[in-house]
């Protein structure tokens, strides 16, 4: 996984804000900014706060666990795919990374 810089955390507001289809300044709204904030911290005129990064998880719907985790990997079905992976037994999981061998 690629190292988690400041440049890497803008690059992600970037992908989950076009990912959910919003506009930088639909973006600024949502947050209840002005309609230049997005601009600014996506420029890096203004330092992105830890409080402003949560409210913007919640705008884009996803947790910050996935923020982090996945970056632009990330997709709602890969993430089912892994919460239902994990809760499989030991054997099962073998068996579906056995299974998944021969698919690929």
């Amino acid at each position: 996984m690629k190292e988690i810089d400041y440049q890497e955390i803008i690059n992600r507001i970037g992908f989950f804000r076009n990912k959910a289809n919003l506009s930088m300044r639909e973006t600024s709204a949502r947050l209840g900014k002005n309609p230049q904030f997005m601009k600014t911290i996506e420029n890096k005129s203004v330092e992105l706060k830890v409080s402003t990064l949560l409210e913007f998880c919640e705008v884009v719907d996803i947790k910050p666990q996935d923020f982090f985790y996945m970056g632009t990997q990330y997709n709602k079905e890969d993430k089912e795919v892994l919460e239902l992976y994990s809760n499989l037994t030991d054997s099962n999981k073998q068996t579906i990374l056995d299974l998944m061998r021969k698919l690929k």
